[in-house]
């Protein structure tokens, strides 16, 4: 049975791994997992793309029991200049044959724009398509924004995550920026204000100088998870916290908006 993303106790604990190998991945993975690490999102892009075939596609996703998630953005190995936005989509696909519980597609594939969601309708029609072709397949499908170094106020943070709920995904992300108090008083209130009104689970994650407490309060305040490095390394480095740390902070937080 293909693991669930959807199934996990929310808020849960997911690992970022980047590595240059598919070796040095699936190191990673088990020792994340036994640190804590509830699941994965596995940075394929840093492969080189011989690597990217389904047979060690498959050793991958089949090396531990926890649900993994292809990342295929535009970036290191698999950049615009090198590999299309079709061909990306035909990559996940590859993914998700070989035994990936999910995707993450780019709110801006196949048209990209600011803010890394398009406007642009035969764009959105073919994100639908392939939402559908993967929800065929069984596996989950987040859509995901990324507006690096700014910030953005809660109401238009829920505009653009209605937008990508609207797309049919089963999980809805978006990553701003936090850089002073009142930026991130505005995240909290955001992240609460996403989980009165969004239908799907989400992901609610700041970069800037607050972004380490903002993702650890996230979880707690209703995002559905958050991510953590095992380590850092040259290809591993921002503002996620080291996953033993996060499990921690995440263990002692008993508190819950639910309760």
């Amino acid at each position: 049975m293909r693991p669930s993303f959807l199934k996990l106790n929310a808020p849960y604990l997911a690992a970022i791994v980047i590595e240059p190998t598919p070796e040095l991945t699936i190191a990673n993975i088990l020792n994340g997992e036994h640190e804590g690490a509830e699941a994965f999102m596995v940075d394929i892009a840093a492969w080189a793309p011989d690597c990217l075939t389904k047979e060690t596609l498959t050793r991958l996703f089949h090396c531990c029991g926890r649900p993994m998630m292809p990342l295929c953005y535009r970036s290191r190995n698999l950049g615009a200049d090198k590999v299309s936005d079709d061909d990306r989509a035909e990559l996940m696909i590859r993914c998700i044959d070989a035994g990936a519980a999910a995707c993450d597609i780019m709110g801006d594939l196949f048209a990209p724009a600011p803010h890394e969601l398009t406007r642009d309708q035969k764009a959105i029609d073919k994100q639908k398509k392939l939402v559908d072709r993967m929800h065929a397949l069984g596996a989950e499908v987040l859509m995901s924004s990324h507006i690096y170094n700014e910030y953005v106020p809660g109401d238009a943070v829920l505009d653009h995550m209605f937008e990508i709920q609207n797309r049919g995904v089963d999980i809805a992300k978006i990553v701003v920026s936090a850089n002073t108090d009142d930026e991130l008083i505005e995240a909290f209130r955001t992240t609460v204000l996403l989980k009165k009104s969004l239908k799907v689970p989400f992901v609610h994650l700041c970069n800037g100088k607050f972004a380490r407490i903002q993702r650890y309060m996230a979880p707690v305040l209703g995002a559905a998870l958050t991510f953590g490095f095992r380590e850092y390394t040259a290809h591993a480095t921002g503002p996620q916290p080291i996953i033993r740390n996060a499990r921690a902070v995440l263990d002692e937080l008993s508190w819950h908006q639910d309760y």
